[in-house]
């Protein structure tokens, strides 16, 4: 397999992935959803189910670019790799604080399962989120995107570049930035000024220096 055959496998994959991804969180499946199974299942089950599919999906995409041929183009000494797998570490903790301001569960759909499952009780927007205030603490301060911020920090940072990986590492950073600035459209939408004045104090995943 040539070199380019082998990094279009890859992009068709990731795109194939990040494709079906994005298309089951627009409005447009959602009111899909709720046409064919209701509202009351929407916002029960729907996120819960997104999560798991997110994850079915990734570890498929995951297997089918690992069958792909891949060959080293740079493996740095270990003091390199230390250094360069701590910066990931951190990125992922700075990321995992962000559930220190939202709710975790509630976030990948468990929590809206549960709670009808057990109480009967169905609240919350369109999938069952029921944190209404737009979050400006913890993280939240410092950047307006801190789990995207950990997804690139985690794929740009990592010191064992493959053929593969690099193809892969860009268009992870690619589909996160795309994404923020997706989700930026939804809060705008959602939080109007509010949101737009908080997007005028506090840097999309830059933190301030000062």
């Amino acid at each position: 397999m040539t070199w380019y055959e082998a990094i279009g496998r890859v992009i068709l994959i990731f795109l194939s992935f990040a494709f079906i991804h994005s298309l089951c969180v627009t409005s447009f499946i959602k009111s899909l959803m709720k046409r064919l199974l209701g509202e009351t299942f929407v916002k029960v089950f729907y996120r819960f189910i997104y999560t798991c599919f997110s994850v079915i999906t990734l570890f498929i995409a995951i297997y089918f670019i690992n069958m792909i041929p891949d060959v080293y183009w740079f493996r740095g000494p270990a003091w390199f790799r230390w250094i360069m797998h701590a910066i990931q570490i951190a990125g992922l903790i700075f990321g995992s604080l962000s559930f220190k301001v939202i709710t975790s569960h509630e976030f990948v759909g468990i929590t809206q399962v549960w709670r009808y499952l057990t109480k009967k009780e169905i609240k919350g927007d369109d999938e069952g989120i029921t944190q209404t205030r737009l979050v400006k603490t913890g993280v939240y301060g410092f950047v307006r995107h801190p789990l995207y911020l950990a997804g690139i920090i985690i794929f740009t940072f990592e010191p064992n570049i493959t053929r593969n990986w690099f193809a892969v590492s860009i268009l992870a950073d690619i589909y996160f930035i795309f994404g923020a600035f997706m989700e930026e459209k939804r809060l705008i939408k959602t939080f109007g000024d509010e949101y737009i004045e908080y997007m005028k104090h506090v840097p999309m995943f830059l933190p301030k220096i000062l």
